[in-house]
């Protein structure tokens, strides 16, 4: 590696996605498919390669599904590329060292035991996070009911209706709007951890222990006293099953009705974020104070969202008019937050070989257009996929009703006969 100046941010950075990156290795280890690896994560830093970050593996046939699991990390380093910075001049090496688990006294894991979850330091704050005016103070009256509680439960007496001060919160909307940047936002408003968690961490291999693993997420939010937050919420929120035809029908029951008794019970902040809502049990609906939709920013907020967005450190030209701003929020109608920082992070990836490269408001601009040209694309092969299908689908018909009306012909003339 070259005698590059390595500053305390780039440590920081790189001790970041580090902490992240091995926290998410250990909660993967706990699923079913690769409980019979172990997985020894090493970094270190290069000189600027091709990618970001790279992985180098002794993943093998022999070594369960570690071949799997190389994919999933590079999944999860293709988020975390999304929603961080990297620094422009180095590369973060991951190297995967996979061996296979010794085997246990007993034949597989115990059924009482409990999942490890664990509450992490909010990484946003609501100076970071663009919102309507009308969405965030309705962020705001909904956390009063904990920061007020004193006042409205116990000296105006609202303790005598409902014993529990708690907030229940949903936030819906589209992907890339910023639901998890929310909640995060709400935890460091708070001044609390946040204990962040999706389906596939509560879901077991055992019939009737994931019920289990999510009161024990709740009782570890009330030991750590961290919020806590369920990303794909539709999963655990969803119409409870009526024609129950099979164990996993019952299970996912189960799951739910655990769900509605925590929520019951718990004193505190619980946050849920979704892209889809129409499909929640009424059930739910009437314990969530306030399901609240973060919808794609407007022209304004877009503006907002791109000076935000450019780094105070960035070398430019001259400086960013509001105009300009205005002129690329036009440009990127109809994206989100997270696709208008993918467009900025590519444009800052393809000068990097360029340290002294002095930046425009061209620059700005030739980003935003080449993201919806990409995003263009993306959505013109998706129309021709659907489009294949549904052609797909009618010549089936086709075939299937003139077989039927070639079997009725046969009949009719052996009718005749």
């Amino acid at each position: 590696m070259s005698k590059q100046v390595v500053s305390h941010d780039l440590l920081m950075a790189v001790h970041q996605f580090e902490s992240e990156l091995t926290e998410f290795i250990r909660k993967a280890l706990q699923r079913q498919e690769y409980g019979n690896l172990l997985v020894l994560p090493d970094f270190t830093l290069a000189d600027r390669h091709e990618a970001a970050a790279e992985i180098t593996h002794n993943a093998s046939m022999s070594l369960g599904n570690s071949y799997d699991f190389v994919a999933l990390i590079k999944k999860w380093i293709s988020k975390y590329e999304e929603l961080n910075c990297y620094p422009p001049n180095f590369t973060i090496l991951v190297k995967l060292e996979f061996k296979e688990k010794p085997v246990e006294s007993t034949a597989e894991k115990k059924q009482d035991e409990l999942p490890i979850f664990t509450a992490t330091k909010p990484r946003h704050t609501f100076d970071k996070i663009v919102l309507p005016i009308t969405v965030k103070k309705r962020i705001m009256a909904t956390l009063s009911v904990i920061e007020k509680q004193d006042l409205v439960y116990h000296t105006w007496g609202f303790d005598e209706v409902d014993g529990i001060p708690r907030a229940v919160i949903n936030f819906f909307g589209q992907p890339g709007t910023g639901k998890t940047m929310c909640a995060h936002a709400i935890a460091a408003h708070l001044n609390k951890p946040l204990l962040a968690l999706n389906y596939s961490e509560i879901e077991s291999k055992y019939v009737g222990d994931a019920p289990k693993n999510l009161k024990h997420a709740f009782d570890t939010a009330k030991e750590m006293d961290a919020i806590l937050f369920f990303d794909e919420a539709d999963s655990f929120l969803g119409k409870r099953i009526q024609n129950v035809s099979q164990g996993s029908d019952q299970a996912l029951n189960s799951l739910r009705s655990q769900m509605l008794i925590l929520l019951e019970e718990h004193e505190g902040v619980v946050i849920f974020a979704t892209n889809l809502v129409s499909n929640f049990d009424k059930a739910f609906e009437s314990r969530i104070l306030d399901s609240i939709e973060i919808p794609l920013p407007d022209r304004k907020g877009r503006a907002r969202l791109i000076q935000k967005m450019i780094p105070s450190r960035l070398p430019l030209a001259q400086p960013i008019t509001g105009r300009q701003l205005f002129e690329a929020s036009d440009i990127v109608d109809g994206l989100s937050g997270r696709e208008i920082k993918n467009a900025l992070l590519k444009m800052l990836l393809n000068q990097s070989d360029h340290p002294d490269h002095l930046f425009t408001f061209e620059d700005i601009k030739e980003a935003m257009y080449a993201k919806m040209a990409e995003i263009a694309a993306i959505r013109e092969e998706e129309n021709r996929i659907v489009k294949q299908k549904i052609l797909k689908a009618l010549a089936e018909k086709n075939e299937m009703a003139k077989a039927e009306n070639e079997a009725k012909e046969k009949a009719e003339e052996q009718k005749k006969v």
